[in-house]
């Protein structure tokens, strides 16, 4: 629907169509044999088309899967298998066609039909899906990143039914009994880098003509793929091929369409959504807006959209924008009306999106389709022989557990995480941590008697099959991510394995908990600056389960199915010897406040204590100085004001390398008095040490170079101290200084007789001429 330019001319054509239609119900019709009817009057031209858009994205071969479907912020639990969405999806177009008799349905899928799948259609390559697609009969689709998983070409054999080269696969494979897909690719936004082509002859839009009572709408629907393909496939499977920019195609193709006069235009768009309130936002909101701003004029009516599996319903200015969770636990159920004379929507069409569950509303049990529900029991029989191989030996018989305990810690969490890091680094990533929800936990590992671990055990704990993608995370989103466990339902909680963390009450009931401290496995504590390598599955990376940190993290790469990688952790440990076991050792510690008080106090104090170098203090020092930590604040203080509450201490504060000087002259120190020096660290811990005030250092006199005292030179016969003149001047006295020897004895001498003059009260002055020569 053009965004405003066709409203004036709508509203005229219906006044037209109105009025000729005033005149044309009075023309009676004539019989086939020329006499005239006169009960019958012809029946008005339908004034619009009704129309019905059925709609999936990101299937991944779930045949059998079950699983929660977010539907508008409610869970709707073990939604899902292929047989029922069949049902479901049928029982939606009867119940559309009840309202509208004339009215014509489409079927459409927003790519990811294949990849990332289970058991009974990843073993047979997918094949039993596009089976399972035929018969839901849907018409368009478009490519999703998981069409990419083992290349185009691979994909391409699948949906024109060929059969695969000999040996090429297992027997069970090679023999199964395939069909073509009926599904028509649109794929805009891709072209080979050679050629400048669409790869495979598919097509940038396809159109499906819409007739009723002799008048027809043509509907088009152009296909388009995120451009984040290099970040999530394997770069042999992209490196061919150029990604375009996802909305300057979709504003090109419009345009095309519009000028063949086609003008009701749907995009089927493997780029993520979500929605609020009716309000789409997300890269395929952004995708609306940009085409909106490059062509005003465009008509794109609706956006089904995929990718990051999140319900979605709402509008991007007068879009459409929906999208189905994903692997059939829902489905879009889209209704609008075609203008035939407008040859477009005529407003913006409303959507649904319906849990597929195993009982309808009403609590009837739903009935699985029964030609859908025949494929999925051919592809269980056939997969059987592979889902009994051995892939490892435990190393005890019995179950493996995925029970939690209360810190929601579980043996199997703990080796589905270890698995995925330990595998990642085989492959050279540099992986620091692994995370994952562990609602993709699906079962127990269960172990044979003779401790073999199968196939199908493993494949039971890790069913989805979902991508695994390596993302750069700092510590503060880590540390964030982990508090997003701890809202205040806390139904959602990760699996973790490379790092280990305490949490402690917080005393709000929205937010219960929160993270105390994060420390990697060889105890160094998580730096919230630092960058972090971390594995998560696209499903988290998308922000399921409500851990949205995950969105912001830096995609760097991705790796095998969290299925694949599973069972290949088995086969490397098998190869070398080891067997597996799985326990819970405490990577997750819930403290008290109070623990974590008295903790804190302990490590402070001993802190201090392991910081702190304190000097001797003598009687008569004005400073003290020594070490301690960092900008800690050091108090000293006679320890008698101390018990007498008398106090007024010396302070200073440490430098940012711990040394420290105080200025005590205020507390005239003397032997023998004791201080008490108080190092307070930044926290406000303090640790009291006691110092005892020793004797100030003796003057010795200096020994001669015998090491003796140098003799004291004797007066000349006749010669007294009267006879010593005092002079006042200054260069004499430095003279006579000079010639003085150097004893300290008659300095001390003349300091007594001072001394003498002063006590009898008066000073006596002796002045005798010298003779000058």
């Amino acid at each position: 629907m053009k965004k405003a330019s066709l409203l004036f001319s709508k509203v005229a054509l219906l006044g037209l169509v109105v009025t000729s239609l005033g005149s044309f119900s009075a023309i009676v019709s004539a019989d086939e044999t020329g006499g005239t009817d006169t009960g019958s009057v012809a029946q008005a031209p339908t004034a619009t088309l009704p129309i019905q858009l059925l709609g999936i994205n990101d299937f991944h071969g779930a045949l059998s899967t079950t699983g929660t479907a977010y539907i508008n912020g409610t869970p709707f639990r073990n939604a899902g298998k292929a047989a029922l969405l069949a049902t479901y999806l049928d029982q939606a177009e009867e119940t559309f066609k009840e309202t509208n008799a004339t009215g014509s349905t489409i079927r459409v899928q927003a790519g990811d039909m294949v990849g990332a799948s289970p058991a009974n259609s990843g073993l047979l390559q997918d094949e039993p899906t596009i089976k399972v697609l035929n018969r839901m009969n849907f018409q368009v689709g478009t490519l999703g990143n998981h069409e990419f998983d083992e290349g185009l070409a691979e994909y391409n054999r699948i949906l024109t039914g060929t059969a695969p080269l000999p040996g090429q696969f297992n027997q069970i494979t090679q023999n199964y009994q395939r069909e073509a897909s009926k599904t028509d690719i649109v794929i805009a936004n891709m072209t080979d880098k050679e050629t400048g082509a669409i790869p495979f002859d598919w097509k940038p839009y396809t159109t499906k003509l819409i007739s009723q009572n002799g008048q027809s709408v043509e509907v088009g629907f152009i296909g388009i793929v995120t451009t984040e393909i290099p970040n999530l496939v394997l770069k042999k499977h992209y490196e061919q091929y150029n990604f375009l920019d996802e909305a300057e195609t979709v504003a090109k193709y419009s345009k095309e369409l519009r000028d063949k006069g086609v003008n009701a235009i749907v995009v089927l768009a493997h780029v993520p959504a979500t929605s609020t309130d009716d309000v789409a936002v997300g890269d395929a909101a952004t995708l609306i807006n940009k085409v909106n701003a490059i062509d005003p004029e465009n008509s794109v009516d609706a956006l089904f959209a995929g990718h990051n599996h999140q319900f979605t319903n709402g509008l991007a200015n007068n879009t459409r924008i929906v999208q189905s969770t994903s692997q059939g636990k829902a489905f879009v159920n889209m209704t609008g009306e075609l203008d035939p004379v407008t040859k477009d929507f005529v407003k913006t069409p409303d959507a649904v999106v319906t849990p597929v569950l195993a009982n309808d509303v009403n609590g009837t049990p739903v009935v699985p389709d029964s030609a859908v529900s025949q494929i999925i029991e051919e592809a269980d029989n056939l997969v059987t022989q592979v889902t009994n191989e051995k892939v490892g030996t435990a190393t005890e018989a019995g179950t493996m557990s995925r029970e939690v305990n209360a810190a929601n810690e579980s043996p199997v969490g703990n080796l589905v995480t270890d698995a995925q890091r330990i595998v990642a680094n085989l492959d050279g990533n540099h992986v620091d941590f692994a995370m994952t929800n562990n609602g993709g936990i699906r079962a127990d590992l269960l172990v044979q008697d003779d401790k073999t671990i199968t196939w199908g055990a493993a494949q039971n704990v890790q069913p989805f099959g979902n991508i695994l993608q390596i993302v750069e995370m700092s510590g503060t989103q880590i540390e964030s991510v982990l508090n997003e466990q701890y809202d205040e339902d806390g139904k959602y909680f990760l699996q973790l394995s490379g790092l280990r963390y305490t949490y402690t009450e917080t005393g709000d009931p929205t937010v219960p908990y929160k993270v105390h401290q994060i420390v990697k496995e060889n105890g160094e504590p998580l730096d919230p600056n630092g960058t972090y390598r971390v594995v998560i599955n696209d499903f988290l990376f998308g922000g399921g389960d409500g851990f949205k940190t995950f969105t912001g993290a830096k995609l760097i790469g991705a790796i095998d199915s969290d299925t694949d990688t599973f069972i290949n952790y088995f086969k490397a440990q098998e190869a070398a010897g080891k067997t597996i076991s799985a326990a819970v050792d405490g990577r997750k510690t819930y403290r008290s406040q109070a623990d974590i008080a008295a903790e804190n106090e302990k490590n402070a104090l001993a802190a201090i204590h392991a910081a702190t170098v304190l000097t001797d203090i003598k009687e008569k020092d004005t400073q003290h100085t020594g070490k301690t930590l960092p900008n800690a604040t050091i108090s000293v203080q006679v320890k008698e004001a101390v018990q007498t509450r008398s106090l007024n201490p010396a302070t200073a504060i440490a430098d940012a390398n711990g040394d420290f000087t105080v200025d005590i002259s205020s507390l005239d120190v003397k032997k023998d008095q004791v201080l008490v020096i108080t190092v307070t660290d930044q926290n406000g811990y303090s640790v009291p040490f006691e110092k005892t005030v020793l004797a100030m250092d003796v003057v010795t006199p200096k020994p001669d170079e015998n090491g003796g005292t140098p003799p004291v030179t004797p007066e000349k016969p006749g010669k007294t101290d009267e006879d010593k003149p005092v002079t006042t001047d200054k260069t004499s006295s430095k003279k006579d200084e000079k010639d003085f020897p150097q004893t300290g004895e008659n300095v001390q001498l003349i300091g007594a007789i001072v001394g003498a003059g002063l006590l009898g009260g008066g000073i006596v002055l002796v002045l005798r001429k010298k003779k000058i020569v």
